[in-house]
């Protein structure tokens, strides 16, 4: 099983979302939070520290784990993956995004499930109404 993690950044009633880029091999143009895998011997709280610095350029405190789940990402839905959802505090708010991304937005949960998406928001949202 691979453990991924996403970072929920919240201004107000909004979540940064970010647009997976076309090199992407799961969701090519879906919103999503930022964050991704672990890799080998990383703690959960460095690896989406590491990951949203990477992805945006912003400084986070992990807070909690809000919301998990599991996911099968390939074809038949073999390759398991877990997801882990944070609250996370902002530390820093100069956005900059990687090549893994290919825009930003500020997005309501409204908005957010009107838009192509990656599949777990749903379940964050059912479990953070």
């Amino acid at each position: 099983m691979v453990i991924a993690q996403k970072a929920v950044i919240k201004r107000g009633d909004k979540y940064l979302v970010l647009l997976r880029s076309l090199i992407k091999d799961f969701f090519p143009l879906h919103w999503d939070f930022s964050g991704g895998k672990l890799e080998p011997g990383e703690t959960l709280e460095a690896g989406i520290v590491r990951e949203v610095k990477e992805e945006t350029n912003l400084d986070i405190k992990p807070i909690k784990i809000i919301s998990e789940f599991e996911y099968g990402l390939d074809a038949n839905g073999q390759k398991k993956y877990h997801f882990n959802i944070y609250s996370v505090e902002v530390l820093s708010d100069n956005i900059k995004l990687s090549e893994e991304h290919a825009d930003f937005r500020w997005a309501t949960k409204e908005e957010i499930l009107s838009l192509p998406r990656t599949p777990y928001f749903e379940a964050f949202f059912k479990d953070n109404p």
